[in-house]
Parts: C-alpha cells; structure tokens; sequence
C-alpha cells in the first residue's frame, strides 16, 4: 500500500505538469479562435454596413438626378413660352436672337416684331436678300411665250443716324433665258449678268407709324448681252407709307423716276413699287411687292396685281433669323412684242447684326 501511494506522489508532480499544459493550450485556443470568430463577425457586420451605406447614396443620387432633369424641363418650357432660348452660352452673339419684346412691338412675338421691320424699307434691319423670279413670256413676237428666269441679289445696308437711317440697295440679276427681240424680229434667249441698279434712300417712320424716305436711284449698263444692256439712267426716287404701332401691318409704296444718260428726248421711265404687309401671328405674313414699270419711248405699261406669304422664321440652335417668302404676280397680257404675264417670286433673306453698331 505504501509503495503504491509512493509510487503515485512521484509520478503526479508529472501528470500534472502535462495537465496543466494540455488545459492551458486548449484554453489558449479557444481564445485565440473565438477572437478569430468575433473578428470575422465584426468584418462581415462593417461590410454589410458599407454595402448598405452605398445603397443609400445611390438612391439618394439618383433622386437628386431626377429632380435636376426636371428643374431643367421646367426651365425650358419657361423659356419656349416667353421666346428666349434655356442656352443663351450657345447663341452666335453676331446674330440678333429672336427674343420677345427685343425688337420693339408690345404685346406681339418679336418674329412678328421683325416680320414688320423686314417689311418696312425705312427700318434699320440688315437683310441680305435674295429673290427667284420664275417668269412666264408673252406678247405678239415669234417665239415670245416661253419662261425664263432670274436670280437677283439685293442686300439691304443701313446706316443709322441720329434723326434717321441711310439705306443703300444694290439689285445685282444674273438672267436666264431672258427674251429679247433680235435683228430679224424675232424672240430671241440670252443668258446673261444683268443691270444693276443702286437704291440710295434716306428717312425714318415716325412715331405714329407715318414712314418718309427720299432719295435717288441709278442704273448701270452693266449686262453682259449687248442686246439687254441698259443705259446709264439716274433719277429720284420717294417712300410714302404707314406702319402701325399696334399691329405692325405695313403698307407704302417706292416710286422712282429716271432719265437716260446721255439724255434723250423720250428717254424716260417710271417705276411704282407697292407694298403691303399683314401680320397674322408668328412671323406670318401675307405680303407682296409688286413693281409697276412705264416707258415714255415705248409707251408701254405693266401693271402686275400681287399677293405673298410670308414668314419669319429661326433656324438651327442658334436662333437664326431668316425670311422666307413665295409671291405671284399678274400682268395685264403684253401690248408690245414681248413681256411678262405672271412672275413666281421666291424669297430668302438671312438677317445679321450690323456689324458697325455696338
């Protein structure tokens, strides 16, 4: 018994030893993996955290995208209703924008606004104009029903002054199948450069719409057919017409008398131009601007009756102004060996800044 009790306290300082150890490792690691574990957890907690977190900024982005788009819709539609384009930053700043009220007519849209100024001859408006004539021949000649045409090129060029504008018009024509009566007495074609002419006129419209202008007009001899080559020709010429404040209709006509160079006995001519504009809303007009000629050497008259529509309109993201126009002329039928029965005018005439006013 005793040996047995020896023999257990010399081999229990060992079996302690290693049970000691044993219970310190399994303590140790069982902290050490529920550290790990509790890592692992908090890790998985802070991304699922992040996550949502992203979410929330997403949505919250998004929300704020979509009130912005609609803060811009709503900006847009207030400036398509008072006329004024949501990016001015984009606008040809030596292009005058189409604006309401810019142009000076209450109550109306500034391309009625500028429909009227096209329309009156005394406004200091730069328009460089340009006009088709598509024309139907007759008259008691050979071979004088036939069409022709014409392409004629006529700016208008203001200068503004303190008590009234300085307009000048040149009227370049280039002339295709023009007829004309040759040697045998027949009706003849060319196609040619044709006569310019020079409108130097000087006015205003006053303010209760009465509009005045004087000056004179001069004709060159510059076509390139010797049959249809003019002569020098100068002479006086006059507005007399009535715009109106309110509407902004327009009405008025040009006359123009001419002597030939070097005179000659009956070597007068007389030319009646009138004109109308009715504004009816929009840039929309019914417009036209026939032109009444009389020979005293040939002692011939024609007299067309006119009407035209026309419109204002503006073009591309720029705000564009341009004029856009169809008219159709009647004459009483030729008297003589050739001339006109009906005129088809076609117009377009792109507005700009003068580029001497500030």
């Amino acid at each position: 018994m005793k040996s047995k009790m020896n023999l257990f306290a010399e081999a229990s300082p060992l079996g302690f030893s290693r049970f000691a150890f044993a219970a310190v490792a399994f303590a140790a690691l069982t902290l050490c993996g529920s550290v790990s574990f509790a890592e692992d957890d908090v890790f998985a907690e802070q991304e699922a955290i992040d996550k949502e977190k992203i979410a929330i900024e997403e949505e919250a982005q998004k929300r704020l995208d979509e009130l912005n788009k609609r803060a811009e819709a709503a900006k847009a539609k207030a400036a398509a209703q008072t006329g004024v384009k949501a990016e001015h930053k984009h606008m040809d700043p030596k292009v005058p924008p189409i604006t309401k009220g810019t142009l000076g007519m209450k109550g109306k849209t500034s391309k009625s606004s500028l429909a009227s100024k096209l329309a009156n001859p005394s406004a200091p408006v730069m328009a460089l104009q340009s006009f088709l004539d598509v024309k139907q021949n007759g008259g008691s000649a050979s071979g004088a029903h036939r069409a022709s045409f014409q392409y004629e090129f006529q700016p208008a060029i203001p200068f503004p002054t303190k008590r009234g504008n300085v307009i000048f018009r040149p009227a370049i024509p280039i002339q295709f199948g023009e007829p004309y009566v040759n040697a045998a007495g027949t009706i003849d074609t060319a196609v040619a450069f044709g006569n310019i002419s020079l409108d130097t006129l000087y006015g205003k419209t006053l303010k209760d719409g009465l509009m005045i202008m004087g000056g004179f007009n001069t004709l060159f001899p510059s076509n390139s057919k010797p049959e249809l080559r003019a002569d020098w020709a100068i002479g006086p010429e006059a507005v007399l017409g009535y715009a109106s404040p309110k509407t902004g209709n327009v009405f008025g006509m040009l006359g123009q008398f001419t002597w030939s160079l070097p005179t000659r006995a009956e070597g007068q001519s007389v030319a009646l131009q009138y004109f109308y504009a009715v504004n009816v809303g929009d840039g929309w007009q019914i417009a036209a601007q026939p032109v009444m000629t009389y020979s005293r050497e040939s002692k011939v008259l024609r007299f067309p009756l006119g009407i035209g529509l026309v419109k204002v309109a503006a073009l591309g993201h720029k705000n564009f102004p341009v004029k856009l126009g169809v008219q159709v002329w009647a004459y009483t039928p030729p008297p003589d060996a050739s001339g006109p029965e009906w005129t088809i005018r076609f117009t377009i005439a792109p507005v700009v800044k003068l580029p001497w006013k500030k």
